[in-house]
């Protein structure tokens, strides 16, 4: 197997983890009751860009529950309507230390 081989079957490796991860957290966002018009991850800083139609404290308590932490809340633009958030996955360390 040569070197190319090797990093174009790693690189399939990571992107496949990355979906599965993606789609664990829009499921677990659906469950909640959030309407989700696109759920996107970006690459750099493994932050979630979530577009919806609606957000609230309620619905801000329920994502900091299951593990996301609120980053920011902008307006959508003219051909996107809607709210974009920005989200970012808890790190376990934080949540441990809060734990003990």
């Amino acid at each position: 197997m040569t070197e190319d081989e090797r990093k174009s079957e790693q690189t399939k490796e990571k992107e496949q983890h990355q979906d599965v991860e993606l789609v664990t957290w829009y499921k677990k966002i659906e469950i909640i009751g959030i309407n989700i018009k696109s759920l996107d991850k970006e690459n750099e800083t493994k932050r979630l860009k979530l577009r919806t139609t609606l957000m609230n404290q309620h619905f801000i308590n329920e994502l900091d529950k299951i593990g996301l932490q609120l980053i920011r809340i902008t307006a959508g633009s003219i051909f996107s309507p809607g709210l974009v958030v920005l989200l970012e996955p808890k790190s376990q360390q934080s949540t441990k230390m809060l734990a003990e």
